[in-house]
């Protein structure tokens, strides 16, 4: 049995869980797993007034913090609690009930830095490796 973790959203609890299956979702909505990291972080490059990335001193890009991205949370947000309650449901024998984007946005009881670092924090769990 998977030991998911779970989130709080609205006093409703859920299982999460980023895999393939979301990472794949992520890449399709987003073009690259890096660039949807970048968003959900508020991590913006700097680029000169044609485009070109700018780099600092020591050759590492220019970067600002911003806001994290509002379309990156709602693309994974339901991603990886869908993802959890299908792993659920196969676990138990129940019957897996998607929960829509829309009935998660409604909960409310997160700001949205919340729910960004706690999808960054399940998003870090995907790549790191046993040892």
């Amino acid at each position: 049995m998977e030991n998911l973790n779970r989130i709080t959203i609205g006093g409703n609890e859920y299982p999460v869980k980023i895999d393939l299956n979301v990472l794949e979702t992520i890449q399709d909505g987003y073009g690259t797993i890096n660039g949807f990291e970048r968003d959900l972080l508020g991590i913006r490059m700097l680029k000169d007034a044609e485009g070109n990335q700018l780099y600092e001193d020591d050759g590492s890009p220019r970067i600002e913090i911003t806001e994290p991205s509002i379309r990156a949370i709602k693309l994974a947000l339901p991603a990886m609690i869908n993802e959890g309650l299908a792993i659920e449901a196969d676990e138990t024998g129940s019957r897996f009930v998607p929960i829509g984007e829309e009935q998660v946005f409604r909960m409310g009881g997160a700001d949205y830095e919340t729910l960004a670092g706690m999808i960054h924090k399940e998003f870090k769990k995907c790549f790191d490796t046993k040892k």
